[in-house]
């Protein structure tokens, strides 16, 4: 007589937060995954990359809450990919979750991540850009904010295959995946590593798909100047994944509009909007616009014309000896 099958176990999910000096942020974050709908049975994991000071005091408030979430130390080096890897590493989960300290995820993102990875190895969220100014008012708002109104859907493969894209604050994906394609590179921190992963995924033959369920409000850089290095970081790391990954042609911030054209726009914009009177959300549009291009022009000369090789660095971090508060 053959034995009964078992009941497969539900996959355990670990959610990794890379955490640098965002202590401001952190518990609107924890206070909406403490409050997920209809969640699976998951845990927290903050990886503390070279903050100031340690955010165990908030986490230890939300784990009072019932919140199953603690604190590991990511010190060796400075980066959102090295944090990602240790924080992977300090888990046990089958399914990994991928969200920032300074963002807030909505009602039923864990749900549709983990419902969505029983079809598919890999899953985006939805992103959307929200004033630093309206997470002030809380989760509740927030979610509000992030009802569209329709059911969740899934979209199988969302990815273009020339130049994918991947949320890497709002991602999920199997273990297994991220082991096997060595997790996070950190040559592309800051600014490329998630679609560096996104490259790698599509050209192993996977596909990455998107739950509209994964909606998550994503907070806007409050000042011009951390507009204005958040997009030259990411224009000098675009050009080295080009350089990595011959995207030279595939690149639709190289060809619409041609970068050294806008480039050249830059100046009188920049004058333009500096002027008195000039609506903040402008300001920062055109510091987010001409950091972009300055970058792109560094990388140019660093990755293209003096031919700085792009060294992988895949991986930094999971085999670190995780220490755990």
């Amino acid at each position: 007589m053959s034995r009964p099958t078992e009941r497969a176990k539900p996959p355990r999910l670990s959610v990794v937060i890379a955490f640098h000096e965002a202590h401001a942020t952190l518990p609107l974050q924890l206070e909406a995954l403490c409050a997920q709908v209809e969640a699976p049975a998951f845990d927290v994991v903050v990886v503390d990359n070279r903050s100031s000071r340690s955010p165990e005091s908030i986490v230890a408030e939300w784990r009072r809450n019932g919140l199953d979430v603690r604190v590991v130390e990511a010190h060796r080096a400075q980066g959102t990919s090295y944090a990602r890897n240790v924080g992977v590493s300090a888990t046990v989960g089958d399914v990994i979750v991928f969200v920032d300290g300074d963002d807030c995820v909505g009602p039923h993102f864990l749900r549709s991540a983990v419902d969505a990875l029983h079809t598919v190895p890999v899953v985006d969220g939805v992103v959307r850009p929200v004033p630093a100014a309206e997470f002030d008012r809380g989760r509740e708002h927030l979610w509000h904010l992030l009802d569209a109104g329709s059911d969740p859907a899934l979209t199988i493969d969302a990815a273009d295959h020339d130049y994918p894209i991947l949320m890497g604050g709002a991602c999920a994906m199997t273990r297994q995946v991220f082991l096997e394609l060595e997790g996070f590179d950190q040559t592309f921190f800051p600014g490329a590593e998630d679609n560096d992963l996104a490259l790698r995924i599509v050209r192993s033959g996977r596909a990455i798909a998107r739950h509209s369920g994964m909606a998550l409000a994503e907070r806007r850089r409050a000042s011009d100047g951390a507009a204005f290095k958040r997009a030259y970081d990411a224009g000098r790391m675009h050009i080295a994944l080009c350089a990595r990954h011959a995207l030279w042609s595939a690149s639709p911030h190289l060809r619409d509009p041609n970068w050294f054209i806008d480039l050249s726009k830059m100046p009188a914009l920049a004058a333009r909007a500096a002027l008195p009177g000039t609506d903040g959300e402008v300001r920062r549009a055109v510091a987010s616009r001409t950091g972009l291009r300055l970058g792109q022009a560094v990388g140019m000369l660093t990755f293209r014309v003096l031919r700085r090789p792009v060294t992988p660095q895949l991986g930094v971090g999971l085999d670190d000896g995780v220490s755990s508060q």
